[in-house]
């Protein structure tokens, strides 16, 4: 009778203890979702957002067809992460990755639409400012949060 008194006890507090668990995001797991918007922003501002404040995207510009190219494999690469870390949130608790993760979809969907025109050689400069503004709400958010996003240099094969 006591082995299955103490079976009882175990199930009843991990039934109870579960729930409490998963309300949180562990540390490791909120840096993975910070490390992957990082790549995200540091991806778009330095291959897309730079470029595209120096007029390296217009007609004359030396470079201007490699650069939009450039810009549109950026962009895909910053979807990939930006996808990446959504998956994180779908079944998390977590009031910070709940917060965040609620702005990213659209996010997500707009880079690469952005992008396959800019892969295409066709420059999307609307698209572009869309994206900076949401690029600003999503990193003020996050900061707002306490937990800053940060620009992480990742090679981008090809560029």
């Amino acid at each position: 009778m006591t082995r299955r008194r103490t079976a009882v006890l175990l199930a009843g507090a991990l039934l109870v203890a579960a729930p409490a668990q998963q309300a949180q995001a562990t540390v490791a797991e909120k840096a993975k979702f910070v490390f992957h918007l990082g790549a995200a922003y540091y991806a778009f501002n330095t291959w897309v957002w730079k470029p595209y404040r120096q007029y390296k995207f217009q007609v004359g510009a030396p470079g201007q067809r490699a650069n939009i190219v450039k810009a549109g494999l950026a962009l895909a690469f910053a979807a990939y992460q930006v996808n990446a870390a959504v998956k994180m949130t779908r079944n998390t608790k977590d009031p910070f990755l709940n917060k965040i993760g609620s702005l990213l979809p659209g996010f997500g969907q707009s880079l690469g639409a952005v992008g396959s025109d800019l892969q295409r050689g066709r420059f999307n400069e609307a698209g572009i400012h869309d994206l900076n503004r949401r690029m600003n709400t999503l990193l003020n958010t996050a900061q707002d949060q306490g937990q800053p996003i940060r620009p992480v240099a990742v090679p981008i094969p090809g560029l």
